[in-house]
């Protein structure tokens, strides 16, 4: 398939079955006749307002309507500013004038908050309700969008004619996603047409080798959300393609144990609280799991355990399903490995995608050999352009080897075995230099989670009034612990398995630890002040 197109041609050429269902959400179904209609009504609706060709926001987790603007956006030459709704109205305003938006798709529910930043920079919003095609909920719209007077509907966009679609080149930006950045400040990924359509590509090939075992009937449950790299890249443009996408907005275990079943459900993407969670979810294991055959986990390092409990719930329901852990960033616009199904190796993050490398560096950039840990540096078919506006930031992350090859310096610490199978260690900022030796946090994490006593924990860095570092334990007991210390357990656990070095100095036990809104454990947040 032609990659150098706009990511709304590279889907429409797959879809080849006008009245073949395409998008799944809570009893209401789309083919793929109405999904294009839909797609160009959006495009229309731009090109009368003469947004056409200008960047669009889309603020909205995962419901029909920010695939309708996602694609809409692309057959009218759109970019697309793709939004976490949970950024507040300071960030939001800085994003969405660093990106040049000028129409803003957002969440009812959250417009209020936004209404006068948006009318003071002169950007028009269309409101969405995730009531609208939610055929038991529907009821609910006419109060969801009640307090959002002056916004235009999304169901206005509809009333639109359809646009003729804008040729755009691979190398045009599709997508700006938000990220941390490889150096570990917030900036703007530009991911072009070409990366997302060849991301695609890759998945399909590595995952389905000769594509003849997709299943006709397949579906994805979307619960990983489309502002993110992996939901996007992977949920969305790589699946709409080929299965069903069942959107689900927010995650909730016994939920999403009820859709996998409704829906028959043969793939699904996460990160690993979340089959986490599924493992305890007492209505998740039995009948309607068989026709899982794909499972992907990325996004933070999985606990073995973890994998162990959710690939046991599936072979006893028949399915030959098993999580596959992968490795990606938001600078790849998500996956670049991925374990291959009936090959996976613990602790590993598997093999490169179709087209892609991996390398292990020195400091100076020397290649290191097989087995020993270094700089993880990628070559990707779906690299970004760059940082939005930040040459400097994007000229570190990103160089052009001798022979003309772009790689990625990701800030990340792995290794590499004899077969090509990536390891991942650690963010390169989060390791601790304790007596000259190097001490992986998600190394004490995975000794003290696989702990009976233990249902989670954070292993984040400190400095002591003499400015040495040291490991401060978070801690959430899990009922099996009882009542008494677990501290001396937990120390002696960790020095017979790492190192005594990386032995936690303080151990603080918590109700609750603090994750991120994809689901990781905001090491972040415990480490502030450092």
């Amino acid at each position: 398939m032609n990659v150098d197109r706009s990511i709304f041609e590279y889907v429409r050429d797959y879809l080849n079955e006008p009245d073949k269902i395409k998008i799944e959400y809570y009893g209401s179904a789309f083919t793929e006749r109405e999904f294009l209609s839909h797609a160009l009504r959006v495009g229309g609706f731009l090109t009368e307002k003469g947004f056409a060709g200008k960047t669009v926001g889309i603020m909205l987790p995962n419901i029909p309507e920010a695939v309708f603007a996602l694609y809409g956006a692309s057959a009218a030459g759109c970019k697309v500013n793709l939004v976490n709704p949970r950024f507040r109205t300071e960030a939001l305003e800085r994003i969405l004038i660093d990106t040049g938006t000028k129409i803003l798709f957002i969440y009812d529910k959250i417009y209020p908050a936004h209404r006068r930043m948006l009318e003071k920079n002169g950007i028009e919003a269309v409101v969405c309700s995730p009531f609208y095609y939610r055929k038991n909920l529907k009821i609910l719209y006419p109060f969801s969008v009640a307090a959002c007077g002056g916004a235009t509907r999304f169901s206005e966009t509809l009333k639109s004619a359809e646009c003729v679609p804008v040729k755009r080149s691979g190398e045009d930006c599709a997508v700006y996603i938000h990220s941390g950045g490889t150096t570990g400040t917030s900036k703007a990924v530009e991911i072009s047409n070409r990366a997302l359509n060849s991301l695609a590509e890759a998945v399909v090939d590595s995952v389905h080798p000769g594509r003849k075992d997709i299943p006709e009937d397949g579906g994805m449950l979307a619960i990983l959300p489309v502002f993110h790299g992996f939901g996007l890249g992977i949920c969305v443009h790589t699946v709409i393609c080929h299965i069903r996408v069942t959107l689900m907005p927010l995650f909730k275990a016994k939920e999403a144990a009820a859709l996998i079943k409704k829906y028959a459900i043969t793939h699904l993407a996460g990160v690993p609280q979340m089959f986490d969670k599924l493992t305890k979810e007492r209505t998740f294991a039995g009948k309607g799991l068989e026709r899982i055959m794909c499972v992907f986990c990325g996004g933070d390092k999985l606990a073995p355990q973890v994998k162990e409990r959710f690939d046991a719930i599936l072979r006893s329901a028949g399915s030959s399903g098993e999580i596959c852990e992968g490795y990606g960033l938001s600078e790849t616009a998500s996956v670049v490995t991925v374990n291959p199904r009936g090959a996976t190796k613990k602790f590993s993050q598997g093999l490169p995608l179709n087209g892609n490398r991996v390398k292990i560096t020195d400091e100076s950039g020397n290649s290191l050999p097989i087995g020993e840990i270094g700089n993880i540096e990628l070559n990707a078919v779906s690299l970004m352009n760059g940082y939005l506006n930040d040459e400097e930031c994007t000229s570190k992350a990103v160089y052009t080897d001798s022979e003309g090859v772009r790689w990625l310096r990701t800030g990340d610490l792995g290794y590499l075995d004899d077969e090509g199978y990536l390891y991942f260690k650690e963010r390169l900022k989060r390791t601790v230099k304790i007596a000259a030796v190097n001490i992986f946090p998600s190394d004490i994490e995975a000794v003290v989670n696989a702990m009976d006593e233990v249902a989670e924990c954070c292993a984040a860095r400190a400095k002591d009034s003499a400015g040495k570092p040291y490991v401060k334990l978070y801690v959430k007991r899990s009922p099996e612990a009882g009542r008494g210390s677990i501290d001396s357990r937990i120390r002696s656990e960790v020095a017979s398995k790492i190192v005594r070095y990386a032995v936690p100095r303080e151990i603080v036990e918590v109700e609750e630890l603090r994750h991120t809104p994809f689901g990781k454990v905001d090491y972040k947040f415990y480490e502030k002040g450092l």
